[in-house]
């Protein structure tokens, strides 16, 4: 990680640790998760864990005359407030209705003693609106780390967790996801959960669970399409992109990880170690798979299942495109 780079994480970290906020946040830069994480973190520690106090807005559909009775609206229940601007610099030019330009010059005079922005843009280019922002936000651009400094935080990861990993191990891991953190942590929460109350990682655990496998990633992304958590779903079926998994493949994933937490719902069977059996898992995500079921009625599941049967009967008859198939089908696991 450069100089700079190191110097701006430290510099977050301590206006976390201070609770010293500043009023408008940038957060920009080749590393999505960085971006995300310090998004979360900032937006989560303003509102002092009042979720409900945080109102996202989305550049694809945002519209100017919301954002600005957002920014100047006064409400005494839900102080202090957090608004995230995502992606604005890159639909500027195509959503009409979100006029970025005005809503810059209104954050020039914004003295609001009880909101605060954060724009987090994942693929901000330079240009002259971009300059104007950086000169009255706080801006940190998020690279991707060094190998040295993603050894440590992969680390720091199992660390809190109690486990701990060698360097050579760690580097195994980074070198396999391309550095890519988003990937990586979500492979750490896989190896964690498989250690179980093991706190050192071994080699063989790594060979057993180091895989791009996609059904890891449609558990998480259908985990927060079940809370409604529709950023993080998105966010996760972007992973399934980057791993070159076809929307058929997708598709065909979701209906056996449905088909299974039908079975699960209808089990009678209590020993873990048979329930994994009969459903062709790992053992140590039995529990996993018991949380989400739980989310789920049993109606909703065999709804699901059936719409996603009847999608892609439509998709090879050429009734409808697998990518629209796809959408339908998150819109009725959501709703």
């Amino acid at each position: 990680m450069a100089e700079k780079s190191k110097e701006i994480i430290k510099e977050l970290n301590s206006q976390l640790l201070k609770k010293d906020f500043k009023r408008i946040y940038l957060f920009y830069g080749q590393e999505i998760f960085l971006i995300d994480e310090y998004t979360r973190r900032f937006s989560h520690a303003i509102v002092g864990g009042n979720l409900n106090n945080i109102v996202r807005f989305d550049g694809e559909t945002a519209n100017y005359n919301d954002i600005i009775n957002e920014m100047f609206s006064i409400s005494f229940d839900l102080e202090p407030r957090v608004l995230i601007f995502k992606n604005f610099f890159k639909y500027a030019s195509t959503n009409s209705s979100l006029n970025l330009s005005a809503i810059i010059d209104n954050l020039k005079n914004f003295k609001s003693d009880s909101t605060y922005i954060i724009f987090k843009e994942y693929e901000a280019k330079e240009n002259k609106l971009f300059s104007a922002l950086k000169q009255i936000a706080f801006s940190a651009e998020l690279v991707q780390p060094s190998m040295p400094d993603l050894v440590k935080w992969v680390q720091n990861v199992m660390s809190k967790e109690g486990k701990a990993i060698s360097e050579n191990m760690a580097q195994e891991i980074i070198l396999h996801y391309n550095k890519d953190m988003m990937l990586i942590y979500n492979y750490l929460q896989v190896l964690i959960s498989y250690l179980g109350k093991r706190s050192k990682v071994t080699h063989d655990d790594i060979l057993k669970t180091l895989t791009d496998n996609p059904q890891d990633h449609i558990f998480q992304m259908l985990d927060a399409f079940a809370t409604k958590d529709l950023e993080s779903g998105y966010k996760y079926l972007r992973e399934l992109y980057q791993l070159k998994t076809s929307v058929s493949k997708i598709l065909a994933l979701i209906l056996r990880h449905f088909k299974i937490l039908g079975m699960l719902k209808e089990m009678q069977e209590t020993n873990k170690k048979q329930i994994a059996k009969q459903l062709g898992i790992l053992e140590f995500f039995v529990d996993k798979y018991k949380k989400q079921a739980e989310t789920f009625t049993l109606d909703k599941i065999k709804t699901i299942i059936q719409k996603t049967i009847e999608y892609e009967y439509m998709i090879k008859r050429g009734q409808i495109d697998d990518e629209t198939a796809l959408e339908m089908l998150l819109y009725q696991i959501v709703k």
